[in-house]
């Protein structure tokens, strides 16, 4: 359940963390670089979804219940999201900033760093009170 907990924890952090890169977007006042950050920040976002739920399908019965399954979903999954980062990068090069758009592919760094720092003083402050 606590595990869980976490894992919500993380996506609500990319969407919080999507959501200020997009907003700070604004600054430059250029569309390409809000649309580059949005779509790049979606893409990861659906990317960790869909990692999650095949990880937890393939680890459903306390170990990979069919290695092949699993490698060959695993490895499609991959490939879409390397098709889709390039197609986008390529298909829309006129339309979004391609560094805005690795910036927006960074949310899930970023989230992760954020939850790890917070676990880290969520801990430190539980050893200052014992």
């Amino acid at each position: 359940m606590i595990k869980e907990w976490q894992l919500t924890s993380l996506e609500r952090t990319q969407w919080v963390i999507l959501s200020l890169l997009s907003v700070g977007s604004l600054a430059f006042w250029d569309k390409k670089i809000t649309i580059g950050v949005i779509m790049g920040g979606i893409i990861i976002i659906l990317n960790f979804k869909a990692l999650r739920r095949i990880i937890e399908g393939g680890f459903s019965e306390g170990g990979i219940s069919n290695p092949r399954s699993f490698f060959f979903k695993y490895s499609v999954k991959f490939l879409l999201l390397v098709a889709a980062v390039a197609g986008i990068a390529i298909l829309l090069r006129g339309v979004i900033n391609l560094v805005a758009f690795l910036v927006g592919l960074l949310t899930i760094f970023l989230a992760i760093l954020a939850e790890g720092i917070k676990g880290y003083r969520h801990i430190n402050e539980e050893g200052e009170r014992s």
